[in-house]
């Protein structure tokens, strides 16, 4: 990687100065959680609330960061921490299963109950890379217990889990698509058949379901049969999910047994076509099928996903033309998403004359920059 000098700052950046900053100042060492996110001028969130899956998701950059050791010190215990007094919330009321959508870490009370699906997954996710950083059996057992309950509270016809307690409508690809990159975490942690078959089996839903092949696009919305139509917003296109979608797949090659170089250079293709601001390398937030930006925003987390995709489009193929690609948006990442900031934190948002808008650092962002970090030290190491 000695020739892409962005791609290795951002790496060593990321590591030497994100992680102390996000370990020491979005943990609330009084609590023992993680915040969701630090004020505009890099100071604690005042509001004591946290989703599970920022949470979770802050847990896991953690135990994976602890690892492959490049954690800063005491990070683990902070994270086995968090993740312990937010499993203290997991059975509420006459609920016996699963974790709630999010709570005040302040007073330990629940402050919405609803078990959603998203969130499980991103438990997973934590869990698994516990499991690893320590060796304890209680998180592999955890695991178990956390797809049980999925599959009890949140079961749902036609394939996939429901989107919640409630049974909410529209259905979105987005949670199954994060339960298919931790059942992929666990494949590649275990090798266990189970894994490796729902793994699959969530492969499966994409093509079949997800991926609209009249359009090469990726649909997000749905009715409860997996239908689309205006009254679910099926219109509505994510461009950062789609290059998502292109890493998840690069990973599930080892297990399908197949060459889907040319399904990825596809969704990468038209993820580009339809999600990328003309005149930038970064991708808008929200688009129609045909391009037309519905949102009028892009955000730090697509084009994190975009890198991530040219990164996996680069070993798949052995074409260094999608590694120049990476590094080209790295550079303009570091020069705006990642400049005139508190230290070790970002802007979030831009709109499309290029002005930050953003009006908070949202820890949800440090899982998906250390996921591109995590694909440049796996660069680094072949």
């Amino acid at each position: 990687m000695k020739n892409y000098a962005s791609l290795l700052h951002f790496k060593s950046y990321f590591i030497e100065i994100v992680l102390p900053t996000w370990i020491s100042s979005a943990f609330d060492d009084v609590t023992g959680q993680f915040m969701e996110g630090l004020q505009i001028d890099g100071s604690a969130d005042p509001s004591g609330i946290v989703r599970t899956r920022t949470a979770a998701r802050v847990v896991y950059v953690f135990a994976h960061a602890t690892a492959l050791g490049v954690a800063p010190q005491g990070s683990l215990q902070k994270a086995e921490r968090a993740f312990a007094n937010l499993s203290a919330t997991s059975r509420i009321g006459t609920q016996t299963q699963g974790f709630p959508r999010s709570i005040s870490y302040r007073t330990g009370a629940v402050v919405d109950s609803e078990r959603d699906l998203y969130d499980h997954a991103c438990v997973l996710l934590a869990l698994t890379w516990l499991a690893q950083a320590t060796g304890k059996a209680t998180y592999r057992n955890q695991i178990d217990d956390t797809i049980t309950a999925m599959d009890d509270m949140l079961t749902a016809p036609h394939g996939g889990w429901a989107e919640d307690s409630l049974g909410t409508i529209p259905r979105r690809q987005n949670p199954h698509m994060h339960c298919f990159e931790s059942f992929l975490a666990l494949a590649e942690a275990y090798a266990a058949p189970a894994h490796i078959a729902r793994a699959s089996e969530l492969y499966g839903l994409f093509r079949s379901r997800f991926f609209d092949e009249a359009t090469n696009t990726l649909r997000e919305y749905f009715g409860p049969a997996w239908e689309i139509g205006d009254i679910y917003g099926s219109g509505r296109i994510e461009p950062g999910h789609m290059a998502e979608w292109v890493w998840l797949i690069g990973r599930y090659v080892k297990w399908s047994g197949r060459d889907l170089s040319s399904l990825t250079a596809k969704i990468l293709d038209n993820t580009l076509s339809v999600g990328r601001q003309a005149g930038t390398p970064f991708l808008i937030d929200e688009t129609s099928v045909d391009g037309i930006p519905t949102k009028q925003s892009r955000r730090l987390w697509p084009q994190a996903e975009l890198i991530k995709a040219y990164i996996t489009q680069a070993r798949l193929t052995g074409n260094s033309d999608y590694l120049e690609h990476a590094e080209q948006l790295t550079a303009a990442l570091l020069e705006t998403y990642l400049a005139h900031t508190p230290r070790g934190t970002w802007r979030d948002c831009f709109d499309l004359n290029g002005r930050s808008i953003a009006t908070s650092i949202p820890a949800s962002s440090l899982y998906h920059l250390w996921t591109v970090v995590c694909e440049l030290i796996q660069l680094d190491r072949r």
